[in-house]
């Protein structure tokens, strides 16, 4: 099997220089000068061809590239992307969230590096959301959605190992098949082998935990993160602690899919979950989704699951119709 690689992309300043050598401990190869640009006023050193390291995780050799940002220095994305990282495992778009505009960034990056490998697997790290609260998670679901990408979100600073560690685990999960072999029996139900539910259970026309809601729920006081998890068990969104993803995961896989009741369409099942450090979890499931709510402890669980319940039923109006 070969190597994995993962290619970096995205703005100056956005931290993917960063990003690797954090992940490697500092071991990786860059090429750098003194910035000339208008980008001088962000950093005094940009990337002018390519950082590169390798890094060795979980018995894996996974090649790491790091584009330059700046748009003079195109000849540099071709030449990784079309030759050195041609047969890449995933795309890692790094934006600052500090800059003039990242919905313009997130189009012009998005553009100039999907024509190379437009079936190439992408994740989005938004770095600077601590110096600057907009965009809101709610401001890049929906431009991703008017851009009809889709792509898991994370907020995350590119200085902790962790934080890196859980955008390249995004990229390299294993992927469920879109078809199934015909000639499979084991994974298909007869009518008669479906429970009432199963069968007449109506289909999902809003999706309940919605980018705005979640907004809504971190400006909790109390709240100190958040995941969407959807019906495998993947986030696609966080602004927890790598740790703090895996043991809500690793709580999470052992509950078994919510189905909608035919009685109560749009229901909501919570659950509980103390954590080793300062703080718990509430866990919340509708349907296909599963949301985790990490609270530092100053705020109750009854007091948090009221603030998120009102919070829920304010945005019943705002509900957004989904395929």
């Amino acid at each position: 099997m070969k190597d994995p690689k993962i290619i970096f992309f995205g703005p100056v300043g956005a931290g993917k220089t960063t990003a690797i050598a954090t992940i490697t401990n500092n071991t990786c190869a860059t090429t750098d000068a003194r910035i000339s640009d208008t980008g001088q006023r962000r950093k005094s050193r940009t990337t002018v061809a390519m950082d590169y390291a390798l890094l060795e995780s979980g018995g894996k050799r996974i090649h790491l590239y790091g584009t330059p940002g700046q748009e003079r220095f195109r000849f540099m994305w071709e030449m990784i992307s079309t030759e050195l990282a041609h047969d890449c495992s995933g795309h890692i778009m790094l934006l600052d969230n500090t800059r003039n505009h990242p919905r313009k960034d997130l189009e012009f990056y998005l553009n100039n590096f999907t024509m190379y490998n437009p079936s190439t697997p992408l994740v989005i790290g938004v770095t600077g959301s601590d110096l600057a609260t907009t965009p809101t998670r709610a401001d890049y679901a929906r431009w991703l959605a008017e851009l009809e990408i889709k792509a898991p979100l994370f907020f995350i600073d590119a200085r902790r190992t962790e934080d890196v560690q859980l955008l390249i685990d995004e990229i390299l999960q294993p992927e469920i098949p879109e078809n199934v072999a015909a000639d499979d029996d084991s994974l298909w139900q007869t009518e008669e082998e479906m429970s009432l539910e199963e069968l007449f259970a109506p289909d999902n026309h809003y999706a309940l935990f919605t980018p705005g809601l979640i907004d809504e729920v971190e400006s909790i006081d109390a709240v100190t993160g958040t995941a969407l998890l959807n019906c495998q068990n993947h986030p696609e969104h966080s602004s927890l602690t790598y740790s703090e993803l895996k043991a809500l995961q690793a709580f999470t896989a052992g509950i078994p899919p919510v189905r909608q009741r035919i009685d109560n369409p749009g229901s909501v099942e919570s659950f509980s979950l103390n954590t080793q450090g300062e703080g718990y979890y509430l866990i919340m499931l509708a349907d296909n989704q599963t949301l985790g709510v990490h609270c530092n402890g100053q705020l109750s669980l009854l007091s948090l699951k009221q603030e998120i319940d009102n919070r829920l039923q304010w945005s019943d109006r705002l509900a957004i119709p989904t395929a």
